[in-house]
């Protein structure tokens, strides 16, 4: 028997255009995603349509750290982060699924910096402050944050379906935005490079504006066992019925057919 990951990689536009699939096929498909440790995952704000976004713009206020905001489009590699276990936790497999009440960081894809928060004041909300901070994915414990979803009870496994709160763990406020904090060529002066986007900040309130649903992503899929089915060649016969050759270490190369 063989073990194998699949990743899947779901962008929206790009999955309808290539594997000729409605955009709600796409959907529908995701929300029965199971959520494991590795994943990078686009995360969608409930209220504004808005992802969580970073970029290597610094405030230009509080602690002066990579800014983290809410960006509009749904393509931006930026609005990727991985999910990964907190801080001086014992380090997670690809096959350990996330659980509702877990503790997470996420870590920004491309500046491999946290989601982190502190008692600075976020620039326009009042609000305490959300940035990116650490270096490869090293950070402390204030990148750390528990995993609430809603309508769920702690220890039930966590689907992409699921709206869910995201608690800072050592300040115990959680991560919001809304539609009127926007910087904008008043408050961010002409050029700004964020124009547009939301300010993203802590507050102490579980309403609205600090739900959040994982809207797509690289997603890892627990381990599989294929059946042993080989042909007169020698090589092995997935379930689809389609042969695909083993090399020596016994590793399979998948190849899906066309959905």
């Amino acid at each position: 028997m063989i073990k194998w990951f699949c990743m899947l990689f779901i962008f929206e536009q790009l999955l309808a255009q290539d594997f000729h699939v409605t955009i709600e096929e796409i959907k529908e498909e995701i929300n029965k995603r199971k959520i494991y440790f590795g994943s990078t995952v686009r995360i969608e704000h409930q209220t504004s349509a808005y992802f969580l976004h970073s970029h290597l713009v610094s405030y230009g206020s509080g602690s002066g750290q990579q800014s983290v905001t809410g960006m509009q489009a749904d393509h931006d590699y930026n609005s990727l982060w991985t999910i990964k276990e907190c801080h001086n936790q014992p380090l997670k497999k690809y096959d350990d699924q996330i659980k509702c009440g877990d503790c997470i960081r996420l870590e920004h894809m491309l500046t491999f910096r946290n989601l982190h928060s502190h008692p600075h004041q976020a620039p326009f909300s009042g609000n305490q402050e959300v940035s990116a901070y650490g270096d490869n994915g090293n950070g402390d414990a204030s990148d750390d944050w528990i995993l609430e979803c809603i309508d769920q009870k702690s220890g039930d496994n966590f689907q992409a379906s699921m709206w869910f709160y995201l608690k800072h763990k050592l300040t115990s406020k959680y991560l919001r935005s809304n539609k009127k904090d926007n910087f904008n060529q008043r408050n961010c002066g002409y050029h700004c490079p964020i124009e547009g986007q939301l300010e993203i900040s802590a507050q102490s309130a579980k309403n609205a504006d600090a739900k959040w649903k994982i809207h797509s992503g690289l997603f890892y899929q627990q381990p599989q066992l294929i059946e042993d089915d080989y042909d007169q060649d020698g090589r092995h016969c997935n379930t689809y019925g389609q042969c695909d050759d083993i090399d020596d270490d016994e590793f399979e190369t998948v190849v899906q057919k066309d959905l």
